[in-house]
């Protein structure tokens, strides 16, 4: 193994996305068919799911779509579907959504 960082090939082409309880940006519908969109955090970020934290409980099957790093020209969005909510305390919910 190289000594020297350096030395390392880069093998991966895809996307990275730093998961440290990162700010994202949600948008969705609200059930007047309005576009809403708020502030949320990334807790995990897998091939097939995303789990958020959001101040807000939404409907299991309900689109999503999110957006991580919204402020910088690293910018990259995908849709989700709500698969499940639970409450962390009164004020925050945990919200799994599968990849579509």
């Amino acid at each position: 193994m190289p000594d020297n960082t350096e030395e390392l090939d880069e093998r991966r082409t895809s996307l990275r996305v730093d998961l440290e309880a990162e700010r994202i940006l949600l948008s969705w519908q609200d059930d007047q068919g309005l576009n809403q969109t708020d502030d949320g955090i990334c807790i995990d970020l897998a091939r097939r799911g995303v789990l958020i934290e959001y101040k807000n409980n939404f409907k299991v099957g309900a689109l999503l779509t999110i957006t991580f790093n919204p402020d910088n020209d690293k910018k990259h969005t995908v849709k989700g579907q709500v698969c499940r909510t639970s409450s962390c305390n009164p004020k925050s919910f945990h919200i799994a959504m599968q990849l579509i």
